[in-house]
C-alpha cells in the first residue's frame, strides 16, 4: 500500500474524511484572497506517511487575523469564526475546526522553532517540508513532554516508516532530540 493510499484508507475507515474536506475548503478560501498557506499538524503527518487520526486542520498563514476575516467574509459560506477565538475557524458542513497558525511565530512560550513562512498561493494543499514538520513536532514535544506525546510518536513513526537519515537537516534547537530518538530506534532494531 502506498503512503497516499494509507492516508486515504485511514480517513475512510475512521470517518475523518471531513478533515481533509475542511482543509481543502479553507485553502480554497485563502487562495481566493491571495493568501499563501502551509499545512502542518496531523494532516501533514498523514500525507508524509504515518496514517494516524486527526480531527482538525492546522494551517500556517502570514497574518492570522486577516486570514480569519477574509476566509469567513461570506456569512453564508462554509467557514465560520469560532466565537471568542481569533485563530480558529469551523467548517459548518463537516463540523471540523481549522486552526490558523502565525507564519514566523510560535504558539507556546518556550518553543524555539517558528512556523515557516508560506509563499505559494494555491487552492491545493501546500504541505510544510518534512524537515520543518519534524522540527515543529519535536519543538512542541520538548516544551510539553507529557501533553504532546503524540508529537514525539509522530516523529518516531516518520523516522521508521520513511527510513529517515540521521543527517536530516532540522532546526538546531531540536537536533539533539532528533539524534537521541534516531539512535534509540536503531538500538531497538
Amino acid at each position: 500500500m502506498t503512503i497516499e493510499t494509507e492516508a486515504y484508507v485511514l480517513r475512510e475507515q475512521t470517518g475523518t474524511t471531513g478533515v481533509l474536506q475542511a482543509a481543502r475548503t479553507a485553502t480554497a478560501a485563502l487562495a481566493h484572497f491571495d493568501i499563501p498557506h502551509l499545512i502542518v499538524g496531523g494532516i501533514a503527518v498523514q500525507e508524509y506517511g504515518y496514517p494516524r487520526v486527526t480531527i482538525d486542520a492546522d494551517i500556517v498563514v502570514p497574518d492570522v487575523l486577516e486570514a480569519a476575516e477574509l476566509a469567513t467574509s461570506d456569512i453564508a459560506g462554509p467557514l465560520q469564526r469560532v466565537s471568542g477565538v481569533q485563530d480558529k475557524l469551523r467548517d459548518v458542513r463537516t463540523g471540523v475546526f481549522i486552526d490558523l497558525l502565525p507564519a514566523g511565530g510560535i504558539v507556546k512560550k518556550g518553543c524555539q522553532v517558528p512556523f515557516p513562512k508560506p509563499s505559494v498561493v494555491s487552492d491545493q494543499l501546500q504541505l510544510v517540508t518534512l524537515e520543518e514538520l519534524i522540527s515543529l513536532k519535536l519543538d512542541s514535544w520538548i516544551n510539553s513532554p507529557l501533553r504532546r506525546l503524540r508529537d514525539e510518536t509522530d516523529v518516531v513513526e516518520l523516522i521508521i516508516r520513511r527510513r529517515l537519515p540521521r543527517t536530516l537537516k532540522l532546526h538546531q534547537a531540536v537536533l539533539a532530540s532528533y539524534l537521541k530518538l534516531w539512535d534509540g530506534i536503531q538500538n531497538e532494531l
